[in-house]
């Protein structure tokens, strides 16, 4: 065959018994074919390498924070507005809001300091300024979100309750009350809109389902001297 002879490959070999040494010729394109497969299989497992590799960094410079918010009762707040803003690390703004039982998270934030900001109608907004690191377990942020003034105030502690029965409410100048009826006690946070009082009951040791802070409760007073209110179609003088 015309052309460069081809490279001879030199193998080992049993002939007729004999241990021996054979030569059979190799041309050089087997020999390039032989070798392509393994340098793609050699690329690709470098480029898988190289993948990993970079999730795992991007991994390690992302992070999560968790936290709850509520009332001064330990109330969960739903529906509040939390927004996580860059402090000092990488990223951009991210905004979500509170579950049923006040929780929120933020997954994916950049490692360094965040700026954390909770809003909710009625209540006053918060903000803290913490550190993520990257993902795992780290301390969740806790909001307890003072009360609004939701209309006017007593100037002072004013009591209404009935002659003989249970029925009994106490407010006090700083928008805070306490009152009692035929099934237990509580207490909660109010204000006044011309002769009504809108009540937030917090706390209470009564049935679960009687009162909610999403629904207030109105109260009726008779005049501008508040002389008496008007609770569950029970008059209670002032006292």
């Amino acid at each position: 065959m015309e052309g460069s002879p081809a490279t001879p490959r030199r193998v080992f070999e049993r002939v007729d018994g004999v241990a021996g040494t054979v030569s059979y010729p190799v041309s050089r394109r087997k020999e390039s074919m032989v070798r392509r497969p393994l340098l793609r299989i050699a690329l690709v497992t470098a480029a898988v390498v190289v993948i990993a590799l970079g999730a795992a960094a991007r991994s390690d410079a992302q992070g999560e924070k968790r936290g709850e918010v509520t009332d001064a009762w330990e109330n969960p707040l739903e529906g509040a507005t939390v927004t996580a803003e860059p402090a000092g690390a990488s990223g951009t703004p991210q905004t979500t809001t509170t579950d049923a039982d006040g929780n929120f998270a933020f997954i994916g934030l950049g490692s360094g300091d965040w700026a954390f900001t909770v809003l909710l109608e009625g209540y006053q907004g918060l903000q803290q300024v913490a550190n993520v690191r990257r993902t795992g377990r780290t301390r969740p942020l806790s909001f307890e979100m003072p009360v609004l003034a939701s209309g006017g105030r007593f100037r002072e502690r004013t009591e209404f309750r009935t002659g003989d029965g249970p029925t009994r409410f106490r407010f006090e100048e700083d928008g805070t009350f306490e009152f009692e009826d035929a099934d237990g006690e509580g207490e909660g946070t109010y204000g006044i809109v011309q002769r009504n009082a809108l009540l937030i009951v917090r706390e209470y040791d009564g049935p679960d389902d009687k009162f909610s802070l999403r629904t207030p409760v109105v109260v009726e007073f008779a005049n501008d001297q508040f002389t008496s209110m008007t609770y569950g179609g029970e008059e209670l003088p002032q006292r």
